[in-house]
């Protein structure tokens, strides 16, 4: 019998449907491997800088050679030049772009899927999106800053080379009001985290845990809407993804290659999404002088991968409910099973 389980974070039902459980393999059918677009060249790599757009951002090895390059993005969704205003049109209100849409070039090295990235790599990446974030939080004009990464078509990538992005937005999303909104009436209730809560749980269980290590956990959500899901949080609690010391960032680093080498072994190079939540930049707003009051204790920094297997039918736009096919229990099964 198929089971609704709710997610206390996000406050949404998913339908897990043991019933019509699917192995990795059942998903393989709709892989594409490669993008379609076929470049005369290509922008992100090394001497093609001029390409790309001017210099952001870089980090560099000892011999002055570029790690990681931030440009900004060609076709931004948000630009940084302008005044931020709000204002109704009849009984709508609107908000004028005003934001940040930065691309990060992860490594020079053009041909590298997400099952041979190095921990080197993807330690160079998360200095580079703390970096950034610590930068885009000193213009207050933002509300959200969100690190994120697309792979593969389905995911949304239209280049071939290793690339992540960075937004920042003027407003909130919702579905980080609800997550900062659910941390809040958890503290206020409680007296405790309740990502903390939430990690702590998955422990004591084991059935969900794909990998771990001393500073952080990986796990298949208890109420994942698609399949294959993994959230990573770190183990000391903290609001802040910026504030990670350089141990953490190490360990950061090892985590995302275990998950991103299973999922590549387990689903033959899925197409993925992850994104890096931390919290918004704290602006005290006269209309709200209590809002930012317990964040530091209340909100806990994570990251979600998802990776792109199925699409979103009339029941899921309907009702807001996912069918997952694929139990956490089971998906973590899977991927702990990769070696």
């Amino acid at each position: 019998m198929s089971e609704l389980r709710f997610d206390p974070v996000k406050k949404i039902w998913s339908v897990i449907a043991s019933e019509r459980s699917r192995r990795p393999e059942d998903f393989l059918v709709r892989r594409l491997t490669a993008l379609e677009s076929h470049m005369e060249f290509c922008p992100f790599c090394k001497g093609s800088e001029d390409k790309a757009g001017q210099e952001i951002f870089s980090l560099k090895d000892a011999q002055g050679q570029w790690l990681t390059r931030v440009v900004p993005n060609r076709y931004p969704a948000f630009r940084i030049e302008g005044e931020l205003k709000r204002f109704a049109q009849g009984m709508y209100d609107c908000v004028s772009g005003i934001g940040a849409h930065e691309v990060v070039i992860e490594t020079p090295k053009h041909h590298m899927n997400i099952g041979n990235y190095t921990d080197k790599v993807l330690k160079d990446v998360f200095l580079t999106f703390k970096e950034r974030v610590l930068d885009l939080k000193k213009d207050t004009r933002f509300r959200y800053i969100m690190p994120f990464k697309n792979y593969g078509v389905l995911a949304g990538a239209n280049i071939e080379h290793p690339h992540s992005q960075i937004i920042a937005l003027p407003v909130t999303p919702d579905i980080i009001k609800t997550k900062l909104a659910s941390a809040q009436e958890h503290y206020r209730n409680k007296e405790r985290c309740i990502f903390c809560d939430i990690m702590n749980q998955e422990k004591d269980e084991g059935t969900r845990i794909v990998y771990e290590n001393q500073d952080f956990i990986a796990f298949c959500p208890f109420a994942s809407s698609l399949p294959f899901e993994v959230l990573i949080f770190p183990k000391r609690h903290t609001h802040c993804f910026e504030k990670s010391d350089d141990a953490e960032m190490s360990g950061l680093a090892d985590i995302v290659r275990e998950v991103f080498f299973r999922l590549y072994k387990c689903l033959e190079n899925p197409p993925l999404n992850m994104v890096v939540h931390t919290s918004p930049p704290v602006v005290k707003r006269p209309s709200q002088p209590n809002y930012w009051q317990s964040i530091e204790q209340d909100f806990h920094w994570h990251i979600e991968i998802t990776p792109r297997l199925s699409g979103i039918a009339g029941f899921e736009s309907g009702t807001g409910f996912y069918i997952n096919p694929v139990s956490p229990e089971s998906a973590a099964g899977f991927l702990k099973g990769v070696n």
